[in-house]
């Protein structure tokens, strides 16, 4: 079940990193990570105006690689263009405006530009709705209680790849909109990679089912929960791109 936020105001997870979910007026994305990062104030908490050194160094306090980090960087701070035709070279995927400055210029990022259409937000996702059809930000409670009980206890590869493929025929009915092509389908398989790399334990065990749970349903860093952040050998592009690949394998809908 969805855990209350309310129940969880005061909790911390050490001693120096506190857990506080988000206010009311505080921008929130709908990716959990990021929305844990600032629920932590590894971001800052009202998730503005977030600067590139500011995002690497929360990706990199979480296990994320320098160069995934970095990629993951470059694609944010872009300035997002709406017109997939006649717009910059790379613009589709970028998620600031070029407006999103401080005053002296330096660009930033807010949490709510990173659901934004025409971007990497897609369909098909593993506890949002498809925009057509509802709130493509804000967790959706049936889906993911669904998600959570679709294996008993961990999400390795295969299972986390075979639930991708279930939501596809979900929504390939059930939204007669559908935007899903290949390069949906391998931003859907990179986040649930991504996951998989930072929160999995070891090569073979996959993720612990109640990191999910703190991850989707609270918002929070699973650290009461027993996880800690790689540190000596941290998730590098070559690893995500295997695992990424390795999803794809069971999560192939075309």
């Amino acid at each position: 079940m969805v855990r209350s936020k309310e129940n969880t105001d005061t909790n911390t997870t050490t001693d120096t990193d506190t857990f506080r979910p988000a206010a009311a007026g505080d921008a929130r994305s709908p990716c959990p990570v990021l929305n844990s990062l600032a629920n932590h104030n590894r971001l800052p908490h009202d998730g503005r105006n977030i600067t590139a050194p500011q995002l690497r160094s929360a990706l990199g306090s979480i296990g994320l690689g320098a160069d995934l980090s970095a990629l993951l960087v470059w694609r944010a701070f872009t300035i997002h263009n709406d017109d997939a035709e006649f717009g910059p070279h790379g613009s589709i995927g970028g998620l600031r405006d070029a407006e999103d400055v401080t005053a002296d210029g330096v660009p930033v990022l807010h949490l709510d530009k990173v659901g934004r259409p025409h971007a990497i937000e897609h369909d098909v996702s593993v506890t949002r709705q498809d925009r057509a059809l509802g709130d493509p930000i804000a967790l959706d409670p049936a889906l993911y209680e669904q998600f959570l009980a679709s294996t008993p206890h961990r999400f390795g590869v295969p299972e986390l790849g075979r639930y991708r493929k279930v939501r596809y025929a979900e929504q390939a009915k059930a939204n007669p909109d559908l935007k899903f092509e290949r390069r949906e389908h391998y931003i859907a398989c990179g986040e649930l990679a991504v996951l998989r790399c930072l929160f999995g334990e070891g090569v073979f065990k996959g993720i612990p089912k109640e990191y999910l749970e703190a991850l989707f349903g609270e918002e929070r860093l699973p650290l009461k929960e027993g996880w800690r952040p790689r540190t000596w050998v941290k998730a590098f592009l070559p690893e995500a791109a295997a695992v990424i690949l390795a999803i794809s394998r069971y999560a192939w809908p075309f």
